[in-house]
């Protein structure tokens, strides 16, 4: 990664920040779209999600706006399966970043598939994040530039963002699954803690906790070392006792087993 600038790192840095602490679910992956297009830069992104066996699929979301008016549906359904990024993934199960000219020869620039996209919302050169996914599907960002090819630069900043994605989208399944109850920020406890805490009052092991949330298992022991610190407990149960007492989880499941 010796290419990358200074300045891609603090970018990857603040985007980290701005995703874990934004508190409203339905922004984080169009937030994602949005600092995607201008760290790259591009024209465009999208989040797909597609059942490749069935050859159907969705845009789920994208950035600029008016990417929501364009039949982004559509062109999935009439032609992922003849779009060489998507054909590489389906058949190598790679999630390698790659642009759309690593893959690609010259019967794509020519084809049907291309010219519908060119003509429906600009595409050109094109860069895939694939996210991990189960067996038949393929879910990730493919970006998009009028023009100019992505430079090696890029895919290494890609391949620092999918690592971010992948992240992203493990957390957000845990944190945004919270009830509205305290807010955790009265105890200066973080929302990558309270993920922690709530994994925690299910009973799950660090070791499991590290998997469910893609981080190691020495981070998953610092998280509850703050955690304890900060509600001034010495244990897993004692955590969650307290947490429920603060109405910082809901009340009602059994107890975790001790620390």
């Amino acid at each position: 990664m010796t290419s990358l600038f200074r300045e891609d790192g603090r970018r990857i840095h603040d985007l980290a920040m701005d995703i874990l602490t934004t508190r409203e679910p339905v922004r984080v992956w169009p937030l994602l779209m949005e600092r995607l297009t201008k760290d790259l830069p591009g024209d465009l992104a999208v989040l797909i999600d597609l059942d490749w066996a069935a050859g159907t699929g969705h845009a789920l979301t994208g950035s600029p706006d008016w990417l929501h008016q364009a039949p982004l549906d559509a062109l999935i359904h009439s032609h992922m399966r003849a779009h060489p990024l998507l054909g590489h993934y389906a058949r190598t199960g790679d999630r390698t970043p790659l642009a759309m000219d690593d893959v690609a020869d010259g019967d794509w620039w020519r084809s049907e598939a291309y010219r519908a996209g060119r003509e429906a919302i600009g595409i050109d050169r094109q860069l895939a994040l694939p996210l991990n996914s189960l067996p038949g599907q393929i879910r990730g960002v493919i970006l998009s530039r009028d023009g100019t090819g992505y430079s090696g630069r890029d895919l290494e900043y890609a391949a620092l963002a999918r690592s971010l994605l992948d992240t992203v989208e493990a957390h957000e399944k845990v944190v945004f699954r919270l009830p509205a109850l305290a807010d955790p920020a009265e105890y200066r406890i973080t929302l990558r803690e309270m993920a922690v805490l709530m994994l925690l009052s299910e009973g799950l092991t660090a070791y499991a906790i590290g998997r469910r949330l893609s981080i190691k298992e020495a981070t998953v022991n610092k998280h509850k070392e703050n955690l304890y610190r900060k509600l001034g407990v010495h244990d897993r149960v004692m955590a969650v006792q307290k947490a429920r007492s603060l109405d910082l989880l809901p009340s009602g499941r059994a107890d975790p087993p001790g620390a």
